[in-house]
Order: C-alpha cells, then structure tokens, then sequence
C-alpha cells in the first residue's frame, strides 16, 4: 500500500488532537465523523480502481519480453527494449487468449546529459506516453486503435499501472511507448492483471480534514455568529490567521515557481544584470538620463515604421522587445515609482541589481498584508452589525480572488509594475479609511498625507490607476465637509470659529493634495523630458505586438475584455483541477492579443460581487445622505473606475494579471451592498441563508481561485514531473 505509513501517522495524529484538545463534545463528535468519513473515501473512492479486478476471471501474466509471442520493434540494437530519446517502443503480444484487465509497465528513465559534478543540465525527463491497441473476441481482424492512453510518471509506482476495460478476452495487443524528448526510457517488465495497490496521501488527508474542520467553524462557533461590534477580536485574530496564510502562499507560488523555470528558488541579491525596469533605468538614471543607455541600430531608424512588428521581422531589423522608440533614442513605458524607491536605492548602495522574483514577491507580499488591513478599516466602518463569519468569508474570497497570485508566477518587468501598482492602491485606500475622512471619529492628517503619498506612487508603477487618485479626491471633498463640521461644533465664537476654519483649511488642503502634487509633479515632469508632453506617458511609441500609433478603436475588443473579466463562467471537468478556464474572443474577427487564455469572470470566482444585482432594494434602504455618499464614493469605488480600467485594455489585449487592478474593488462594491441588505431587508431565515451563502462562496473562492492559479502555472520544468505527481493525488479517474 502506497504511502500508507504517513498517512496512518497524520491519521492518529488528527484523531489524537480532536480527542484530546479542550473542545467542545459536538466539535469532537463532528471532527471523528469526519475522519471516518475520510477514510471511507480513501478506500472506497480515492482508490476504486484497486477493486477494478474483483469479480472476474484476471489471472496475473508476467509477459515474457523475449518469446515467439512477442515481437519488439523500435528499440536499440544492442538493448532491444530501450528506446532512443524521443523515440517509439513497440511491443505486440500474440495469442493472448484471456481477459485483460489492467497493464504493468516498469520504465527505468536515463538522463545523458550531465555537467562534470553530475548535475542534469537538461530539464529532467518525467514521463513516458504509453498508447495501447487491442485485438479482441468483438474486433479480430483489425487492432481496435487507442482504447488506452496513460502517462508512466517517473518516481510514481502507481502511475505505471493502466486500467483496461475491454470487451472479451483480448486475442493480440499492442502496445506504444514513446520516450521524452531528453531521456531515453527503458522496459524493465511488463504484467497483465497486476491488482493495483492502493495509495493513501497524507497530504489529501490534511487538505481535506483542516478544510472541513474550517468551514464547520465559521458556520458553527459562536464568535463567528456573532456581529463585529460584539466581538471585534474574532476578525482581527482571524484576519491574522488569514493574512499569514496568504503570505505563506505567496511565498511558495514564488519560490516553486523559480524553481521550475530555473532549478533553483533565488537568483540570489549579487545580479550583474536586469530587466527593463531593474537596470535599464537604474543605469539611465545614474547616467543622469532618461532615455535608455542601448542606442538604437541604424537599421532600425532608417525604417518607415519601425513600429511595424511584421516589418521589422521581415527586413531582420533588431530592437528592443516593449521598449518605447521616441526621437531615435529607447525609453520605457514602465513606472518608475518602483525604480526610484526600490532598484536605484539598491543599486547605489550594492552595485548589484536587485533580482525580481523577490522584488515582485515583495511588492505583492505588502499588497497582500494591506488588503487585509483595508478591509479591517471598513469594516469598523461600515461592518459593525455583520456577523464575523460573513466577514471572514469575504476577506478570503478578496484575498484569494485579488489576481495578484498571477505576478509571482513569472518574473519580469511586466510583474514588477502590476505588483507594485496593486501594493500602493491598497496602501493607499488603507490609509484613506484609516483618516476618517469618512465614518466616525476625528480626521487624522497623517494618515491622509500617506494616502495620497501612496496612491501618487501607484500612478508611477502603473498610470491606470490615476483614476483612484480622482476617487480619493472625492472622498477628500468629503472629509473636507467633516472637517468644516467639526471645526464647527469646536468653536461657538462667530469670529474664532471664522479663523479656525481658514486655517484648517489649508492645513487640510496642505495634507491631502501636496503628495498629489510633488510626486504627481515627478511624472509630470519625467513625461515632459522624454517627450515634450506632461501628459503624454508614451505608450503609443511601444514596439510590441502591434504598431499603436495607428491602431484602431473597436467596442468589440472591449467587449472581450469586460465578458472575461467579468462574465466568462468556468468549465467544470472530472480531472484535476476540476475547473477550467473559459476564454472566449467572441467570435471577434480582427487581431486582439490574448498573453493566456486564463479566464474565468470575477463574478464566479466570488460570488458576492453578484451583489449589485440587489442594489434596487440595497438603495431604497438608504437615506437622502447615504444615497449622497454610495453615489459618489461606492460607485466610483467599486464600479465607475474598474470599468474604465478595463476598457483601457482594449489596446494591449487580455492577460489575466490585469485584474488586480481592479478586482478587490469589484467584489468589496458587491459585497457592500450584501451587507446592507442583511441589515437593513434580511429577516430571520432570510439572515441565516445570507450568512451561509458566503460561506459557500468563500469554499467556491477557494477552489476556482485555486484551479486558476494552478492552470497558471508554467508546469513544464524543473517540477513538472512533480506537479504531475501532484495531480494525481486528487485524480481519482486516473
């Protein structure tokens, strides 16, 4: 029995735990049901195939590889049953005359090529194809083609054996084994109606006992039935609890990912080189410049459009891929916030180019850490009468439905700008809440200075997200309001009150627009000194996947972008990971650049954001202020600014990263709404079904918020063996 011994020890383990901790008898009642319940599934479901023999007439065979019954065809000479590196081994095997009902393959794999310490220098060979074709007691004549298809996984005992489900007895079979591309693969032994044993996974286990024993205490524990302004340290304790989760996600979705491009986990802080955002413009600037230090070639000047990607191929002419080509000098479309706070400082004081992975690990890391903050801060604004568990279900699906999981799959420039932008929009917006400038309690100038210090950075990664600069200033114009009322209420007399007012005023003026304006000035002037325009970022200059100097505007390829943001609803299969992505050019005819076709819309991937659908109710609930206030901060918060953000996208094509630009918006808008519809509308049952809704939704976050980002991952390196392996703990087909 596969990993049988782990899987006994994670099993008294938990059962230990459940009986010993001080728990609560219906706790401890539900917690053994579950493990039996697990059990019951290792054996009966996860491993139904090693039944797959009972009743019938299947008689163990081991096949002789050498006999008149059977003939070889593909191998080597000199090892007749070992294939050449992406060759074909064929074995046919006559007068069976039997039933078959599974097929064992030994496969021993042989990397060649090696470094002189013995390191594969090659990424390492992980599985064998295997096609199998029969002749059988319903089809003589003619080999009844790929009844079978299995993968031989290396280091996977259990992958070696293939189920049959055939016909009759089996007369002749055939059977193909194709070699990776890097390894020749090697025919050990070969048996018919080997029982397959069965395969226990701690890790199955695991995952599916602290799942359940989650869910049961968000739904049952009667802190999380209570509302946040009954008990406060419920969601703060589990906001940590989450958030440490998520970071520790982070971390491995970076490193795997490193490790699987590149067979190690860092580049290490000691690089002597970089991208386009790490050192192109680290070494312009220290050159006290701000086009790029590499000339472009004479070639490429001399075109009559060098922005023509096709031109450029068809006369050989060299550039440089996404940079921006202005005047006869190169220069970056990309933030420089990032630069100037991060690699320049880095590079000034190591001489070393600072790696992105980490960088980009970082920056998402922080967002992370501040998405949770944020949601803390409106819920002591708006949230007081929400039960804990709804909350805690809705900072889960934030967090795992944010987008900013798609940076740490992949490190370039590209990352670098989206992860960073993501980090200072919620920085930003945490310290907006963080202010007062709207709720209860006094206006706090310090945090206003750093919100808009944060928001002005988050326009230098990313110049999109100007548009949340324009939404903070309504909520300035708000605080602005506040302020005046309680300078108001503070002074009685006319001419003190009079005084008072101007000089808060401008104080608060002072706190809340100088970043907008030193910083927003950096860009100004940066955009100014490369091309002439304070307002002209140069994206138009790009030599990338189109010339967008000429293209054309089409409502259609927005159309695209809002369907798979927004609407593409996922496929469900019966393989791992059960859900898949949708994508869908709708039929468009034209060119639009798809960078993945990852795509399932945020209102499936969580469910609360489906709660603008009651904001007819949700509104007549409000007052005249309230209505003032969702007007002209939710909206534009949460509706107005994600959608312009993505009809801004139209140009550049659909990549699934883009989203957390504006996803954490979209789903908080909905759940928003959810919330005053619990307070204001729900009644009794209807209570209950809202609170176990998000539940539900939080369980369905998870799983095609995790499907997403492992359809994400590359899988084809260093670990693509492993992530195989990987799959099939929760294959149960396979």
């Amino acid at each position: 029995m596969i990993g049988f011994i782990p899987y006994a020890i994670c099993f008294f383990v938990l059962s230990a735990a459940c009986l010993l901790l001080p728990l609560k008898q219906k706790t401890k009642n539900f917690a053994v049901a579950l493990l039996l319940i697990s059990l019951a599934c290792e054996v009966l479901v996860c491993n139904f195939h090693s039944f797959h023999l009972l009743g019938g007439d299947y008689e163990p065979y081991a096949v002789p590889l050498q006999s008149e019954t059977v003939t070889v065809a593909g191998g080597e000479e000199k090892t007749p049953l070992t294939t050449k590196k992406g060759g074909k081994l064929e074995i046919v095997l006559k007068d069976l005359k039997r039933p078959v009902g599974t097929l064992r393959l030994d496969l021993a794999f042989s990397d060649e090529q090696k470094d002189e310490k013995g390191k594969v220098t090659v990424k390492t060979a992980n599985y064998a194809d295997v096609k199998i074709s029969i002749k059988d007691v319903t089809q003589s004549a003619n080999y009844r083609s790929g009844v079978a298809d299995a993968k031989v996984i290396r280091d996977d005992e259990r992958s070696a054996y293939t189920v049959l489900d055939l016909t009759g007895d089996v007369s002749d079979m055939k059977v193909v084994v194709t070699a990776p591309a890097n390894a020749t693969v090697t025919l050990q032994s070969m048996t018919l109606n080997e029982r397959i044993p069965m395969q226990f996974s701690a890790v199955r286990l695991i995952l599916f006992v602290l799942e359940c024993m989650a869910v049961y205490a968000l739904v049952t524990a009667a802190c999380m039935k209570k509302t946040f302004g009954e008990s406060p340290m419920t969601l703060y304790r589990t906001t940590a609890a989450v958030t440490a989760v998520m970071l520790i996600g982070a971390l491995i979705v970076t490193w795997v990912s490193m490790y699987d491009q590149t067979g190690g986990i860092s580049t290490g802080f000691h690089n002597l080189t970089g991208n386009q955002i790490t050192q192109e413009i680290v070494d312009a600037f220290r050159a006290g410049q701000v086009h790029l230090l590499a000339e472009p070639s004479e070639e490429l000047l001399a075109m009559e459009n060098p922005y023509d990607w096709s031109a450029r191929s068809a006369l050989g002419v060299s550039a440089k891929w996404d940079h921006l080509l202005f005047d006869g000098k190169y220069y970056s479309y990309y933030g420089i916030a990032p630069v100037l706070l991060l690699f320049l400082p880095y590079n000034l004081l190591t001489g070393y180019y600072f790696p992105t992975a980490e960088a980009v690990f970082l920056f998402g890391a922080v967002g992370i850490l501040f998405l949770s903050l944020l949601f803390l801060e409106f819920a002591k604004i708006f949230c007081k009468k929400i039960p804990n568990s709804i909350l805690v279900s809705t900072l889960v699906i934030l967090q795992f439905s944010s987008g900013v999981w798609y940076n740490f799959v992949y490190d370039n420039f590209y990352e670098i700008a989206q992860a960073s932008g993501f980090m200072f929009t919620c920085m930003g917006f945490f310290f907006l809440l963080r202010s007062r400038v709207i709720g209860e309690g006094k206006i706090l100038y310090r945090h206003l200075v750093l919100s808009t210090m944060c928001l002005s950075w988050a326009v230098l990664c990313r110049p999109t997200l100007a548009l949340y600069c324009v939404v903070a200033c309504i909520f300035i114009v708000f605080g602005y309001l506040k302020h005046r009322e309680e300078i108001k209420a503070a002074t009685s007399v006319p001419s003190q009150q009079k005084s008072a007012l101007k000089r808060a005023t401008v104080k608060y003026l002072f706190a809340s627009l100088t970043c907008f304006v030193v910083i927003g000035g950096i860009q100004v002037v940066y955009n100014y000194a490369r091309f002439g325009n304070p307002l002209d970022f140069g994206i138009q200059y790009s030599l990338t996947i189109n010339d967008f100097t000429r293209s054309q505007y089409h409502t259609d390829f927005v159309m695209i972008g809002l369907y798979n943001f927004l609407f593409a609803f996922p496929n469900i299969q019966p393989e791992f990971p059960y859900v898949m992505s949708n994508f869908s050019t709708l039929s468009t005819n034209g060119y639009y650049f798809v960078a993945n076709r990852n795509a399932i819309g945020i209102l499936w991937r969580a469910l609360p954001s489906l709660g603008y659908l009651g904001a007819v109710p949700a509104w007549r609930s409000l007052s005249k202020k309230e209505k003032i206030q969702a007007l002209c901060l939710l909206i534009p918060t949460c509706v107005i600014a994600p959608l312009i953000i993505i009809f801004s996208i139209w140009e550049s094509g659909y990549g699934v990263r883009y989203c957390c630009d504006f996803a954490w918006q979209i789903i908080l808008g909905g759940a928003a709404v959810l919330y005053l519809l619990y307070v204001r509308v729900a009644e009794g049952q209807g209570k209950t079904i809202l609170r176990h809704a998000f539940t539900v939704a939080m369980v369905l976050a998870v799983i095609v918020n995790g499907a997403m980002i492992y359809d994400y991952l590359e899988k084809i390196g260093y670990l693509a063996g492993d992530y195989l392996r990987f799959s099939r703990i929760f294959d149960f087909w396979m």
